[in-house]
């Protein structure tokens, strides 16, 4: 079976229209899929029905001052409270959004206000928002000098910023919609003695990701077997180049257990 259980669309930081999304599923024949948009269920809203999609969410939470993502698969889209919490943390992103503003050089914000980054396509702002706006006015040379120079994890894992909710707060909100906590992109984080303490609070955890070398996968695998985790796969995608859906994939013995939690087995 083929999967893909990250997926990002224009209602938050990817760029395809969810429509583009349907399109780009299908031709890579995708059985099972999600769009998991930034702290939005907007997209999925629009493609309610579609054929394999199931509901899901990548929802932003802090742990010691640093951004941690938890896709939550499975859950209820018509949850008021998971509904609420989400409205929430998009509110928060728009504050600590202001704040990184107002961290930058006069020279690189070169006037810009949270507001300029409204789209007309985006529910759900984030840092690849800023950084677009920033490259527009001339503040930087580059979304990638953006990063590099302001907005990378390094620069804003800083516990002064307005912080979203706890992790486990939103495994605790995933899981009261009926769905499951993935830890996202794990990858990220470098080892297993810095993933394990995230892990802790989650169902499960992606095995298949771009930012997931080979090694440090086989230890995470191992960590699901002894901790009893569900194993994901995604491919992260926010637009369509080298990458396309459904890259990214596990052996099915490993992945069938979290089929068969969400009923798509």
């Amino acid at each position: 079976m083929r999967i893909d259980f990250h997926l990002h669309t224009c209602r938050s930081d990817g760029q395809l229209e969810p429509v583009q999304l349907v399109e780009a599923v299908r031709r890579e024949r995708i059985d099972r899929w999600a769009v998991t948009d930034h702290d939005s269920l907007a997209a999925f809203v629009e493609l309610r029905g579609q054929p394999g999609l199931i509901p899901g969410v990548e929802i932003t939470s802090s742990h010691q001052g640093r951004e941690v993502h938890v896709v939550g698969l499975g859950i209820d889209p018509d949850s008021s409270a998971l509904d609420a919490f989400l409205t929430g943390i998009r509110a928060q992103r728009r504050v600590r959004i202001g704040a990184l503003i107002a961290r930058l050089p006069a020279t690189v914000s070169r006037g810009l206000v949270v507001a300029d980054l409204d789209d007309g396509r985006a529910e759900s702002l984030g840092r690849n928002h800023l950084a677009r706006a920033l490259v527009q006015r001339g503040g930087v040379s580059s979304i990638q000098r953006a990063f590099g120079d302001h907005l990378a994890d390094e620069h804003i894992a800083d516990p002064t910023l307005p912080q979203f909710p706890d992790l486990p707060v939103v495994a605790s909100a995933i899981r009261a919609a009926g769905g499951l906590a993935i830890l996202a992109h794990p990858g990220i984080y470098g080892s297993r003695a810095a993933i394990e303490p995230l892990a802790a609070h989650c169902d499960g955890i992606e095995l298949a990701h771009p930012s997931l070398d080979p090694a440090l996968a086989r230890e995470i695998a191992t960590m699901c077997d002894e901790r009893k985790l569900f194993a994901s796969a995604g491919s992260d995608l926010h637009f369509l180049g080298a990458r396309r859906p459904g890259m990214f994939a596990i052996e099915d013995a490993r992945l069938q257990p979290l089929l068969e939690r969400l009923a798509c087995a």
